[in-house]
């Protein structure tokens, strides 16, 4: 059962109230969207929003003083050197209306070419953009990516779930797998072993078809 948020009026505070306000624990928000009219501001307090944020879940029954809402969070903002929370805009969601959010994607599993090709794991995205129905939106992406072998990677496009579009570019990269130094240094030393071998190989024919060319006396 999600914890359901209750959100305290902000009116028309000015700038200085706003920031006494977050010092308190107070932490502005925006509502709007689907069933809310026009846009409202209100105060989260800082400790139950962050307890939503690292949920991981992507739907949020909130309580206002003008009815109950399941909203999304369209975008979080922080501070650049706290990390702490300074604003929150809040998407209302309606039954049998889409809506286009990110989510996260999760990797699961070590890729082939890790475990026996000497590659590294890249990520390059740990989210995506998609568009559901509300009751549709995934708290996450879940990828396995035990089947990697190296130079292979992973696009937007190739995010097929049911019920999602993905709105991400296609051509969007999120993870793929390289080669290390140390696997190119190990297939150029099993070349270079491979092309000796060949060379002795080729060194013992010479002198056996030499031993039979030799006339006997």
């Amino acid at each position: 059962m999600l914890e359901k948020i209750e959100v305290k009026p902000k009116g028309n505070d000015s700038k200085c109230v706003i920031r006494s306000k977050r010092k308190s624990g107070l932490i502005p928000v925006n509502l709007y969207g689907p069933g809310v009219g026009k846009n409202c501001s209100y105060y989260i307090d800082e400790l139950v929003l962050n307890r939503a944020v690292k949920s991981g879940k992507k739907v949020h029954p909130i309580t206002t003083d003008s009815g109950d809402f399941n909203v999304v969070f369209k975008e979080i903002q922080r501070h650049p050197v706290s990390w702490k929370l300074t604003h929150v805009d809040l998407l209302s969601l309606a039954p049998g209306v889409k809506v286009v959010i990110k989510v996260p994607v999760k990797y699961h599993g070590v890729p082939f070419g890790v475990k026996n090709m000497g590659g590294v794991f890249i990520i390059n995205a740990r989210e995506i953009e998609i568009e559901a129905l509300p009751e549709h939106i995934p708290d996450a992406i879940e990828i396995d990516i035990s089947p990697l072998k190296i130079k292979d990677n992973i696009h937007a496009s190739d995010i097929e779930r049911e019920n999602i579009r993905v709105v991400s570019p296609p051509g969007m990269l999120l993870s793929r797998v390289g080669i290390t130094r140390a696997a190119v240094s190990a297939g150029e030393a099993d070349a270079e072993q491979n092309e000796e071998g060949n060379e002795e190989s080729t060194e013992n024919a010479e002198s056996a078809e030499s031993q039979e060319e030799k006339p006997q006396e």
